[in-house]
């Protein structure tokens, strides 16, 4: 569904905060939004071996990492909670390892110990989950990818601000002058047709809002395949409708003549509409090369090309 003009921003600076519930996946099930655990715990001891010398000196060797089991805890909700509560209560039954992801962990475990409370008609399930985890030799710095992470938040929110701006601008223009601008449009790709419900600028404020949900300092994009996938998906749609928007922005600016004041109206919107794709299409590239780069992916080339 397409963002209204009334509430772009409000949902923006809504799903900007979503960053604390990036998704958790478990096995082929991915918790998100409300479902996504209100506690993981993690944690662990480090064995040692003591050796008490004369005198009251002693050696202290450490044996090894003994990692606890995580601990999560969350509440499945909708008409289909039930039905996605016992998708866990079948894998902790086969007993098969099952890959985890959240919270910069990607770990392969086995699930120990689940239970959920059938509420609310099923409406609302509250579930616990216990997941052995394997060996660890170390932990994997996370700091350059969430880093990144941040900043791809950041470009989304700033490109899709930008378009907002543009398009309620665009759109008190044509409300003002809609009578002439009927002598024009015929010329032009219409600006209703680019900015109006199902079009170019809408398609693309969706795909960078999911982009900007998906993404927070928080988020370690390389142990978070399905997020990382997502986020280059949006990113990637975002890159064709700002190309296309540029194309058609661009084509309107050399076939409109200067006529009379319709003409020069539609020429001022074509014009801000051209530099808000090509300006929004450079942050666009930044935040799909930033993804590339925390989850060791390759880029051919710039999604946005200026045409």
């Amino acid at each position: 569904m397409s963002l209204s003009l009334l509430n772009a921003e409000t949902a923006i600076g809504s799903l900007g905060r979503l960053w604390a519930s990036a998704p958790v996946t478990i096995g082929s099930l991915t918790l998100t939004g409300m479902e996504v655990p209100d506690l993981i715990r993690d944690g662990g001891s480090q064995q040692v071996a003591v050796h008490k010398l004369p005198g009251g000196n002693k050696i202290i060797d450490a044996v090894g990492n003994d990692p606890d089991r995580l601990e999560l805890s969350g509440r499945f909700v909708g008409p289909t909670a039930y039905e996605r509560a016992l998708l866990l209560k079948s894998m902790r039954i086969a007993g098969q390892p099952v890959q985890f992801t959240g919270a910069g962990l990607s770990l392969l475990v086995k699930i120990v110990q689940y239970s959920f409370d059938y509420q609310q008609k099923g409406i609302v399930i509250p579930y616990r989950l216990v997941l052995e985890q394997p060996p660890q030799t170390g932990v994997t710095a996370t700091g350059n990818s969430s880093a990144l992470s941040a900043l791809i938040g950041t470009d989304a929110a700033s490109a899709i601000s930008g378009i907002t701006g543009a398009v309620s601008d665009v759109s008190t223009i044509a409300g003002n002058i809609s009578g002439q601008l009927s002598t024009v449009v015929g010329q032009v790709t219409p600006i209703a047709d680019m900015v109006g419900a199902g079009g170019l600028f809408a398609g693309v404020q969706d795909n960078l809002t999911v982009v900007g949900g998906l993404s927070g300092a928080g988020v370690n994009l390389a142990s978070t395949p399905e997020s990382a996938a997502s986020l280059l998906t949006g990113l990637e749609a975002s890159g064709t409708g700002l190309t296309s928007a540029i194309g058609e922005t661009g084509a309107n600016l050399e076939g409109i003549s200067l006529t009379n004041a319709a003409g020069l109206s539609t020429l001022t919107q074509n014009a801000e509409l051209h530099s808000t794709s090509v300006t929004s299409g450079s942050l666009v590239n930044r935040a799909y090369a930033n993804t590339l780069t925390a989850t060791d992916g390759t880029q051919n080339g710039p999604l946005v090309t200026a045409q």
